[in-house]
């Protein structure tokens, strides 16, 4: 653009010797060079307005953003917002499954679930980490577990774990903002009075061991404390499209796995409490194992 403008002025500087041979003693031809110059600069300071201002989007993060604009105009544009979401919906050994409902373990017991409720957190792949826990109750959500703003291109495969990271754990549970699943008023008994941190997978029920006809058993699987938090991770992930712009991925709970995955069976006739103590510590660690094998993609 410079060297344009001077070479505009150079043309311009030799007007008077090149494209008009009058006099200098000339008034009149002196008026008439005079106003052809200042029309040259006009349209020279005209051309230099227009070339330094150039209008578009300078929004770096619109879709259409414009490197070479330099004023704003409106036009900027921007990606619809996406959002991923996670089900999980509990079966028994292929059936459909209900809170209250009766079903019969392999030792040929009635067993209800009463409560199913547990905590993932930090679901990940890679570089990419929703930094938030998020908390299942089957009978006051359903089958929901999460939704978050996020393109569910960037998770072709996710990471997290069953429970609470180690530093939240640790937290104020009344400290964290209201809609978060930590806060006190919404993780309520899934968070231990008596004990520092968080109820990471709380399953809880009724078993008729003696096949009477009663239940006769109660049944209360309590897993918390940082030894207990478990990683999991599921590859290939075939996100379905359940609305314009939400993508929802579905897992399968087999309750009937939990009881019993690979002949790794809890036999709720003798093992039916922890709370994850120092004494309790088999029965902790089944529980967990066969909690994170009944979680599969369906």
């Amino acid at each position: 653009m410079e060297m344009y403008f001077c070479q505009l002025m150079q043309a311009f500087s030799g007007i008077d010797s090149v494209g008009l041979k009058i006099g200098k003693s000339d008034n009149f031809s002196l008026i008439l060079i005079s106003m052809m110059r200042f029309i040259y600069l006009f349209f020279c300071f005209c051309f230099l307005f227009v070339s330094c201002n150039k209008e578009g989007c300078t929004d770096e993060n619109a879709e259409n953003y414009n490197a070479s604009a330099n004023q704003d105009d409106g036009s900027c544009e921007y990606a619809p917002n996406d959002s991923i979401k996670i089900k999980i919906t509990p079966n028994y050994n292929g059936l459909d499954f209900q809170l209250d409902s009766i079903y019969t373990t392999n030792e040929g017991y009635n067993v209800k679930f009463t409560k199913i409720n547990f905590f993932v957190s930090q679901i990940s792949h890679q570089q990419d980490t929703i930094n938030a826990s998020y908390l299942f109750d089957l009978r006051e959500k359903g089958t929901h577990l999460m939704a978050a703003q996020a393109d569910y291109n960037m998770f072709p495969s996710i990471q997290g774990i069953i429970g609470v990271d180690s530093s939240n754990n640790h937290s104020d549970p009344s400290g964290f903002e209201l809609q978060n699943d930590l806060n006190i008023e919404n993780a309520g008994t899934m968070h231990w009075s008596w004990n520092t941190g968080y109820i990471f997978i709380n399953l809880e029920g009724k078993v008729d061991t003696l096949a009477s006809g009663t239940f006769n058993h109660n049944f209360s699987f309590h897993v918390g404390t940082d030894n207990f938090s478990q990683e999991f991770s599921f590859n290939n992930i075939l996100w379905e499209q359940t609305g314009e712009n939400e993508h929802t991925f579905h897992l399968n709970l087999d309750l009937s796995v939990f009881l019993n995955h690979q002949g790794n069976n809890i036999d709720l006739k003798d093992e039916f409490l922890t709370h994850s103590n120092s004494g309790q510590q088999a029965l902790t660690e089944k529980v967990v194992l066969n909690f994170l094998n009944a979680l599969t993609v369906p």
